[in-house]
């Protein structure tokens, strides 16, 4: 029931190097659970949160293993090791691919969440007076993508809307809520349906789900200025649920509901039979990923005032917001994208 070996797929990090957490089994949940948290063991008392190491967050260059200026990289590969140990407990469950597959974008979404919490956080402010920052990503799949925003700052909340009905994932939601606490909460149903009824404002968007409405519902649930990712499992141009011809990426341009818009090449990767994008076979891909921001135009009446502002004429901004410069980013990495209009 706790296995004491690692049947990995990661290609980024060799997780092997580190003790493997043991596992424990609640009987009463029917869940796997981690009695020994990943990561330092450090008194709360000890835990300082420094805004003023966080407020000049360096830009990201061109390799993957500058991750390590952003996070304590130890402790979360500890927790993807934590994920894997649950998931090769059940073989054959189509187990979901997750964000160690991509570097280039595990590293520029750190950057970027920790670049828009240091925006909002006064300077000489302490972590119990800090103002949430409230990260919504649509697909749970095994956790990775979970414990990478929960890694960037000590006060995100990260939201996972998902089915949650693949065997293996209310087992890895346990174990992560057992690392990082109530951070970490999740609502479960259809993202198509759940993501529209959701009630808080999400502050961080991460669509990765296979909904064709959930990019459209997170960006009305999203402040101006709140920036938009999501994945390409193929390509720009393909008939994807976000990119190419008809997606939801084309309808929030048109709509002009997104701005700024910035698309990247992955690394090369293989990707293990058993994943669920695998579908079955081993084989190499090379993802593209974006990011883009709401303009404001589209965000749901309810938000707005909540926030105390008025709703947006065509065409009119709600709120200045910093845009990023394409020389934050690294050159080689980025694309040209044919149908979706970049800057």
């Amino acid at each position: 029931m706790a296995p004491g070996f690692y049947v990995g797929h990661s290609e980024q990090f060799d997780l092997r190097k580190y003790n493997l957490p043991l596992l424990d089994y609640d009987w009463n949940r029917q869940q796997f659970v981690a009695p020994t948290l990943p990561g330092r063991l450090v008194p709360k008392k000890q835990i300082k949160y420094d805004v003023a190491l966080n407020r000049n967050v360096p830009s990201p260059v061109c390799n993957t293993s500058f991750l390590d200026h952003y996070i304590d990289t130890g402790m979360l590969e500890e927790s993807w090791q934590l994920i894997n140990n649950i998931t090769t407990i059940y073989p054959g469950s189509d187990v979901s691919g997750g964000i160690f597959l991509y570097p280039r974008q595990a590293m520029l979404l750190v950057y970027l969440v920790q670049r828009e919490v240091a925006s909002k956080v006064p300077i000489g402010s302490r972590l119990e007076t800090v103002k949430p920052f409230r990260v919504c990503e649509t697909g749970f799949g095994s956790g990775h993508s979970a414990a990478l925003f929960l890694s960037s700052a000590p006060n995100i909340e990260l939201v996972s809307f998902d089915k949650f009905d693949r065997p293996y994932q209310s087992a890895t939601f346990s174990a992560l809520r057992s690392v990082y606490g109530k951070r970490l909460t999740r609502v479960v149903g259809d993202s198509c349906n759940t993501v529209k009824q959701y009630k808080k404002t999400c502050d961080f968007l991460h669509g990765s789900s296979l909904c064709k409405t959930d990019n459209i519902d997170l960006i009305a649930k999203s402040p101006a200025g709140a920036t938009l990712t999501s994945t390409a499992m193929s390509s720009l141009t393909d008939k994807s649920v976000y990119f190419g011809k008809g997606g939801q990426w084309n309808t929030l341009k048109k709509g002009n509901c997104i701005e700024d818009i910035v698309c990247f090449g992955e690394e090369k990767r293989k990707l293990s039979a058993d994943l669920y994008l695998a579908n079955g076979r081993e084989q190499t891909i090379s993802h593209q990923f974006c990011f883009a921001r709401n303009t404001g135009n589209c965000v749901s009446e309810r938000i707005v005032a909540s926030k105390g502002q008025k709703v947006a004429s065509k065409g009119q901004r709600l709120s200045k917001r910093r845009q990023w410069r394409t020389d934050d980013f690294c050159n080689s990495w980025m694309l040209k994208t044919p149908n979706i209009e970049a800057n």
